[in-house]
């Protein structure tokens, strides 16, 4: 199904709206002789969910947690595998300490009006 102009502009304003986390987002950069960095935060809205773990898959003897959270965020935000996200705001409220992820995937469900991916928490 395709979207008019007017239609997918009111689809992102609406998604936006609901959006109610707010979050920096610092590239993952590996220079050339193999050290990692971070660049500059993006600060952004988002939206956040934590993920339940409901124990080990049948037959294994151990389950590998793929992710912790997801991310929900405008199509207009950018962001790769291990990038770093700070949780900052949730409802308007500062959060104290603030939470901190690593993006464990590439965005993956997209949508008209915004993306989702997959966050590992990281000790800072």
């Amino acid at each position: 199904m395709m979207f008019d102009a007017r239609i997918l502009a009111q689809l992102r304003k609406t998604q936006e709206a609901s959006m109610m986390h707010e979050c920096d987002i610092e590239p993952y950069i590996v220079g050339g002789d193999g050290t990692v960095s971070y660049g500059e935060p993006v600060h952004s809205i988002c939206g956040f969910k934590t993920l339940s773990y409901s124990g080990k898959a049948d037959n294994a003897l151990y389950d590998m947690i793929q992710a912790d959270a997801e991310l929900r965020l405008p199509l207009s935000v950018k962001i790769g595998m291990h990038d770093r996200v700070s949780l900052t705001k949730s409802f308007d409220t500062e959060l104290d300490p603030v939470l901190h992820f690593e993006a464990s995937s590439m965005p993956d469900s997209y949508g008209p009006s915004g993306h989702v991916v997959r966050l590992k928490e990281v000790y800072v």
